[in-house]
């Protein structure tokens, strides 16, 4: 596995990386929010700086960029100029966080999922990050044409079916959570979103169901769930926020992504061997995560001091993963 980390302006580097040269991107970029009065998050990324980046992106390629929720709309709306095509957007959902200026206290960021276009466009890696389900999650809801085998109601209506899960896990969704105590509070276990659905159908197709671990209406328990099963969140992908040891040594960055939230992320949309790519690589994160997935690793930073943590954290990276 190789890295190549660059000191400078991103914009500047990027113009002297070739065409078409990285799989995909992943970063944390300013969010325009005057953070800590740090001149370097006075604004967004500008329109020429993604322009830049979707030069570098092979065709097909994703992009993934952190955002704060007052200003992720411009993060899009620049992303989108430059010639990317918005996808759809990931809720990184966590219970840390201190209100700024009397606002409320952010519990959560926008990722913003982008592409560039091709004819032949990259797929995510879906099976690579599906969510491992816990003991007793038997069943999820999707329509006609989805795995398994379609079950009507009562009336013929087959808008919504019941389908065998897959053996690798659920289908990841475009929300991930910090399993804190604060957070899991917002997906109770008597959700009934965290368990199979209870549907309207004749005796004959109950009787048939249950036996396959379906529950239905006039049960008190549903069939395949243990008392004590805690399905609260388990249908979305998890990571705590960074702790000490993730951070490393000496880490001075204020905004430090957890290491497998950024793992999750590279796994999501580069395709196996490929470069993962981050014009803000801060304390190095991405590239710390890049090479614990078997990726190569482009990272730019424009302060020397951070550039140095993230060089020996990602130097600390693989040479674990050679042992």
């Amino acid at each position: 596995m190789t890295f190549t980390l660059h000191l400078g302006d991103c914009l500047d580097v990027m113009r002297g990386l070739p065409d078409n040269s990285v799989d995909s991107i992943v970063t944390d970029p300013p969010y325009g929010l005057s953070f800590m009065n740090h001149h370097w998050d006075y604004q967004v990324p500008a329109i020429e700086v993604w322009r830049e980046a979707l030069r570098v992106l092979k065709p097909g390629g994703h992009l993934l960029a952190f955002a704060g929720t007052r200003t992720q709309h411009r993060m899009a709306v620049n992303i989108e100029d430059a010639g990317f095509e918005i996808r759809d957007m990931i809720g990184w959902v966590y219970a840390q966080g201190m209100p700024k200026s009397g606002w409320l206290k952010p519990a959560w960021e926008a990722i913003t999922v982008a592409r560039k276009a091709a004819k032949k466009v990259l797929q995510l890696n879906i099976d690579a990050c599906r969510v491992i389900r816990p003991k007793g999650d038997r069943t999820e809801y999707g329509v006609d044409g989805d795995e398994g085998s379609p079950t009507a109601n009562t009336y013929g209506e087959r808008e919504r079916v019941a389908y065998v899960p897959h053996n690798q896990g659920r289908h990841p969704a475009n929300l991930i959570h910090d399993g804190s105590d604060e957070v899991v509070a917002l997906f109770p276990n008597d959700n009934p979103g965290c368990k199979p659905h209870r549907v309207k159908s004749s005796e004959d197709s109950v009787a048939r169901l249950q036996e396959k671990g379906w529950g239905f209406a006039g049960s008190d328990k549903i069939a395949g769930y243990d008392d004590g099963d805690d399905l609260s969140a388990a249908r979305f992908f998890f990571c705590a926020k960074a702790t000490k040891k993730d951070r490393g040594a000496n880490n001075t960055h204020m905004t430090v992504k957890p290491t497998e939230l950024m793992r999750y992320l590279c796994r999501l949309i580069t395709p196996p061997g490929g470069v993962v790519m981050d014009p803000f690589m801060g304390s190095g994160s991405t590239g710390k995560a890049a090479l614990y997935e078997g990726f190569r690793f482009v990272g730019i930073e424009q302060d020397a001091g951070y550039l140095e943590i993230a060089r020996q954290r990602i130097v600390d990276a693989a040479a674990e993963d050679l042992l």
